[in-house]
């Protein structure tokens, strides 16, 4: 891992940078254009209005990674949890992201574990037809191999969980030909903090691996599984990629879905949902915004200078 990775991983964990951080936000437009609302009634709106206004789907996720402290940690469970009955009482698709490092791998894998089984749990009670998951987000490498392990764990316990794999990292297709054989979801990203030694080089090979591991995702072994593909881009390059070589083996365009942040590139959101295609966006709520927004910096420096011109502005920027 770079000076670079290593920097934003320690920004993110820093609480003393975080408070800093969300003081400077209060007074920027950053938190309303790229997080959902301060609070899961506010997170469950965002989410309605989307979907009523143009039939755009939402992973909610409670800001709150990196996080040791039990009643910290207990907070952040019962946070994903109220945003699994808010949803289903919404009828909407009741569909949450959580970081393991927010849900108690900090503290110890034993915690972690029990406290994902109890979300998913939520998940499967609040659980109205749609497109209902508890979706592992995937952090940094120290993480992985405990990730995937939490992701088998709650498969065999019938319960509804998804993953998340980088296309970056090496050994992902070794992971996806297991996933794709399992009625589960799986989100493809190109992937935060680079490490060379594990990683794919040079941005044409890992756009590469992404189409690669898209392959393998829309195979005909996935569809007979119910593997639900995700394919979390903005890079519309590979989006038409992808869209080709789903038509072409026969996917219609609702058995799969295109995943983005929310707050970014609303415009293609759009586009994509008047082609008749799944649309997703990533939508965080809460106050704990910093690590958030430092891995976004982490997994593309170009992000720092819109993080710096969002906290220094008065919001016209994002206009």
């Amino acid at each position: 891992m770079s000076f670079f990775q290593r920097t934003t991983i320690a920004l993110a964990r820093s609480p003393m940078m975080g408070r800093a951080m969300r003081a400077m936000a209060a007074r920027s437009s950053l938190a309303s254009r790229f997080v959902g609302g301060a609070d899961v009634d506010a997170a469950v709106w965002a989410a309605l209005r989307l979907r009523e206004a143009h039939g755009i789907r939402a992973s909610l996720f409670y800001l709150g990674e990196y996080v040791a402290d039990p009643a910290a940690i207990e907070h952040n469970v019962t946070q994903s949890i109220a945003a699994c009955d808010a949803l289903g009482r919404a009828g909407l698709d009741v569909h949450v992201s959580v970081d393991p490092t927010a849900i108690g791998y900090m503290d110890s894998d034993a915690r972690g574990e029990a406290n994902a089984r109890r979300i998913g749990a939520a998940v499967s009670r609040a659980a109205g037809g749609g497109q209902d998951w508890v979706v592992l987000d995937m952090e940094d490498s120290g993480i992985r191999d405990r990730t995937c392990g939490l992701h088998r764990g709650l498969l065999e316990a019938g319960l509804p969980a998804g993953l998340t794999l980088q296309a970056r990292r090496r050994r992902t297709p070794e992971d996806l030909h297991w996933a794709i054989r399992q009625r589960t979801s799986l989100r493809l990203v190109k992937g935060a903090f680079p490490e060379r030694e594990l990683d794919h080089d040079g941005r044409a090979r890992i756009d590469q691996a992404y189409l690669d591991a898209a392959s393998i995702m829309l195979s005909p072994e996935a569809r007979k599984a119910g593997f639900l593909p995700v394919f979390g881009t903005h890079d519309d390059r590979l989006a038409g990629a992808i869209m080709t070589m789903a038509r072409e083996r026969g996917w219609a365009p609702d058995g799969f879905e295109f995943e983005m942040l929310y707050g970014v590139r609303p415009d293609w959101q759009l586009a994509l949902r008047g082609l008749g295609y799944n649309v997703r966006v990533y939508l965080p709520f809460g106050g704990d915004w910093w690590p958030y927004a430092i891995r976004r910096v982490g997994e593309n420096p170009r992000n720092a200078w819109l993080l710096a011109r969002s906290l220094g502005s008065d919001g016209s920027y994002f206009s």
